[in-house]
């Protein structure tokens, strides 16, 4: 059985993780969109308590090995999502401004 203050320690991590992940996707977008680096560098520190939190709940007794494996893959997955995300937005802008560009000279 785990005690109080593990189970409470495990809520506060699960909480600011969800917190810390949003303020990562916010701020690197964000940062990407005006072109400002003092965004990003938010936006690291957003990633750097994400993954300190899932180094948290990862130590916690709480949890099985399959658990603490999901988390660690959707931790590393989440640290890619926002680019991965970015590039695909950008890519399908470009694109539809070409097929912009292509319609206006026929």
């Amino acid at each position: 059985m785990s005690s109080p203050y593990e189970v409470v320690v495990l809520l506060a991590a699960g909480f600011f993780y969800i917190l810390s992940a949003g303020g990562y996707a916010f701020f690197y977008t964000y940062a990407r969109l005006r072109e400002e680096d003092k965004f990003l560098y938010f936006s690291f520190i957003f990633m750097g308590v994400m993954l300190y939190c899932a180094y948290l709940m990862i130590g916690s007794p709480v949890f099985s090995s399959f658990w603490k494996g999901l988390l660690s893959f959707a931790t590393l997955s989440y640290l890619l999502i926002p680019k991965g995300m970015w590039w695909v937005v950008v890519r399908i802008h470009r694109l539809e401004e070409e097929e912009r560009k292509r319609s206006r000279i026929t």
